[in-house]
């Protein structure tokens, strides 16, 4: 089977419009939700209470959303600082480049060598310590601020060569922008 990358790019840029065509469904039914549960609240508290207007509503769209809003901008401000941020946040640990631990050095050893394959600054390294599967990520807005981050487990099972596939896929995200759209 033969893979016309044009035809998957362009299937891949409809999907990501379909997906924040859902996004926004889905921020219009939580603003919906809400509503409908504070004019529920509101006219079935007392019986001679007049039913709520459409001012009652409108403010509750808006509170709604700005919380919406505020919360999306906490979280994009939160991982500004790229790859790192996301991987501190999953628990992830730096990879110090003096470390003595060899699979760590062998991690590093892959890492480096793929960034100079590919003309990239070698990303900011980091282990899931905890993490017994095979995976692996980069995140990041740009190569200068990324990071590769892969699990105990990968690092436990897969060999040098395996390990190379991995972290080679990684950076096609690097090198792509793929991991861009993700942090998003």
């Amino acid at each position: 089977v033969t893979m016309n990358f044009l035809e998957h790019q362009s299937r891949a840029r409809a999907q990501s419009r379909h997906m924040l065509l859902l996004f926004a469904l889905a921020v219009i039914a939580i603003v919906a939700a809400i509503d409908f549960t504070v004019l529920i609240a509101l006219s079935g508290g007392s019986h001679g209470a007049p039913p709520p207007t459409g001012p009652t509503v409108l403010w509750t769209s808006v509170i709604v959303l700005a919380t919406i809003a505020v919360a999306s901008l906490f979280r994009t401000a939160s991982l500004s600082s790229g790859g790192a941020a996301v991987a501190r946040a999953l628990g992830a640990t730096l990879v110090s480049p003096d470390t003595s631990n060899p699979k760590h050095r062998r991690l590093r050893n892959v890492i480096e060598e793929m960034a100079i394959a590919s003309g990239v600054p070698v990303p900011q390294i980091f282990v899931l310590e905890q993490e017994s599967a095979i995976n692996a990520f980069a995140a990041g807005f740009s190569p200068s601020d990324a990071a590769v981050t892969v699990t105990r487990g990968a690092l436990d099972m897969l060999t040098r060569v395996e390990l190379q596939g991995v972290i080679g896929h990684e950076f096609s995200h690097v090198l792509n922008g793929d991991m861009r759209l993700n942090i998003r």
